[in-house]
């Protein structure tokens, strides 16, 4: 695919997440229900090279941003989304793509 079309790709799906959104944290809601929607957990990712899965995301803790909570071995922690990259193949790494480029983390990440 190219980078246009996964550009307008991601554009459409972050255009359907916060339609009927007022303001940010409106709109931060909606990418944790399409999440929640999407039925993608648990999932594979790393933070910091480290494997982990990723349990579920949600707003927390007063945080202007989406938390996931992960495992690794038998702790749970409680991380920033952005903080974190899904393997591809997992069906919440479109959704996070999205998450990245609407909060302008993607153009940050190298």
């Amino acid at each position: 695919m190219s980078s246009s079309r996964a550009d307008n790709d991601l554009d459409d799906l972050i255009a359907e997440i916060i339609i009927d959104t007022y303001d940010e944290d409106e709109a931060l809601t909606g990418f944790e229900n399409a999440f929640d929607e999407a039925d993608c957990f648990p999932a594979r990712g790393t933070v910091i090279g480290e494997d982990i899965e990723i349990l579920s995301v949600a707003t927390s803790n007063g945080r202007h941003e989406l938390i996931a909570t992960c495992q690794r071995t038998a702790r749970r922690h409680q991380i920033a989304l952005l903080d974190i990259d899904i393997a591809p193949d997992q069906p919440a790494s479109h959704l996070l793509a999205a998450y990245r480029r609407w909060s302008g983390a993607e153009s940050r990440r190298t």
